[in-house]
């Protein structure tokens, strides 16, 4: 999936008006693929447009909040008090730490969280969320239901909730909570195939 680099400045603000009337396809060929029966049926292109009319009207919704959609994920997991440190936010969501450490001093200058002694060990800073974090979160989650109901628009809600459950169950197959202690789906999944079938001219 696209690493996520912050907000596109450029996209229109889903409050904007017309900015929730269409979607933008990925590429100008998009609209013309649509009515291919092949293209319709393959699950990457389908993920890819569904991905990229969400990423690119979420940016706009929250481009308020430092690193986008990245940065509201480390914001909720200050709120929540599950930051004991930037490393380890870091690694949950796959952060570079270089990144990590930018992204939570742009935060902390926009006054949404702050660095804090941790009570267990004095050398170590507690990422925590302020007041200001917390309305600023609140109302980012406010627009991204916003964009849920725009992108999920065709669908009923008892579509949508199948959707969801349905997508849930996929991403639990692909995606484990602790990287660090069990290897991912995904990884496992092309190890196999690289050992049934190496690339030409692979050894070992």
């Amino acid at each position: 999936m696209t690493q996520l680099t912050g907000a596109q400045p450029d996209a229109p603000r889903p409050d904007a008006p017309g900015a929730l009337d269409s979607c933008v396809p990925a590429d100008s060929s998009a609209c013309d693929a649509a009515g291919d029966d092949d293209v319709t049926k393959d699950v990457g292109w389908l993920v890819g447009q569904i991905q990229h009319g969400y990423l690119i009207t979420a940016s706009a919704a929250i481009d308020s909040v430092p690193g986008g959609l990245r940065g509201l994920r480390v914001l909720g997991d200050a709120i929540r008090g599950n930051a004991p440190n930037q490393i380890e936010v870091a690694r949950r969501f796959g952060i570079d730490r270089t990144v990590m450490v930018r992204l939570i001093d742009d935060m902390e200058k926009a006054g949404l969280v702050e660095r804090r002694p941790d009570p267990a060990d004095r050398r170590a800073r507690r990422i925590v969320g302020t007041e200001r974090g917390r309305v600023a979160y609140e109302d980012a989650q406010t627009r991204l239901r916003l964009v849920e109901d725009h992108v999920l628009a065709p669908l009923s809600a008892s579509e949508r909730a199948a959707f969801t459950a349905m997508a849930s169950r996929v991403v639990e197959h692909l995606v484990v909570l602790d990287p660090t202690q069990v290897e991912s789906a995904c990884q496992a999944a092309t190890r196999q195939l690289d050992q049934h079938d190496p690339l030409p001219g692979a050894t070992g």
